[in-house]
């Protein structure tokens, strides 16, 4: 089990990014007090890039209706694969894109799980499974998991969980920088992406409810 953490607030930077941003805004004071102009603009330009990478842009979802499925990040969709009555999405998250991870659907609470390990990048796909970090999270309805969401960071596990209850479709659940999320859905639905779509966390509907 992974203990949750307070949920992030609307605020411009998700609070992931407060320390690096403020540690870079705090290098440059300092070099422009010391008359480094060049280094001062360095860690301008570094301050930027942290602020762009953990940008936390408000999101109202257009598509909030019980049996609509929308996009619980931002990223592109590598693959989608069926099993039963079970439809799992792969989805890339790039650096670029916004962390905060969002869930799909109307859910009592969520339940995480968390495994430590590497951060390998390998397109074997069962060498990541048994070696690197990975983060689960079940969303619940009624007593039943209604989806799951399995988390692989890459480079480094800025992953956070939010502690959340009752919550709506598009409301954050956590937070995640480059790696790749797998979205598994426990109920029959019909899929509206294919390969290769962009999708918006919070806004893109990717599927529907029978």
């Amino acid at each position: 089990m992974m203990n949750k953490t307070e949920q992030t607030t609307n605020q411009i930077i998700a609070k992931e990014g407060m320390k690096p941003v403020l540690l870079s805004g705090t290098l440059i004071l300092l070099c422009i007090f010391i008359h480094l102009d060049i280094l001062a603009l360095f860690f301008f330009i570094i301050c930027l890039f942290f602020i762009v990478v953990f940008r936390n842009p408000e999101r109202i979802a257009e598509y909030r209706k019980e049996d609509m499925i929308i996009a619980p990040c931002d990223g592109v969709i590598r693959d989608i694969t069926t099993s039963q009555n079970e439809i799992t999405l792969k989805i890339e998250i790039n650096i670029f894109d916004v962390g905060i991870l969002r869930t799909p659907m109307f859910i009592d609470s969520i339940d995480a799980i968390y495994k430590h390990g590497l951060f390998i990048k390998s397109n074997e796909a069962t060498l990541k499974e048994v070696l690197n970090t990975r983060h689960c999270i079940n969303g619940i309805k009624n007593s039943n998991i209604i989806y799951s969401i399995k988390l692989l960071p890459e480079i480094w596990n800025k992953v956070s969980i939010y502690d959340t209850n009752l919550a709506f479709a598009g409301d954050r659940i956590g937070f995640m920088k480059y790696g790749f999320l797998f979205l598994t859905i426990h109920t029959p639905c019909n899929i509206k992406v294919q390969k290769g779509d962009s999708i918006i966390a919070g806004q893109s509907l990717i599927g529907k409810l029978y």
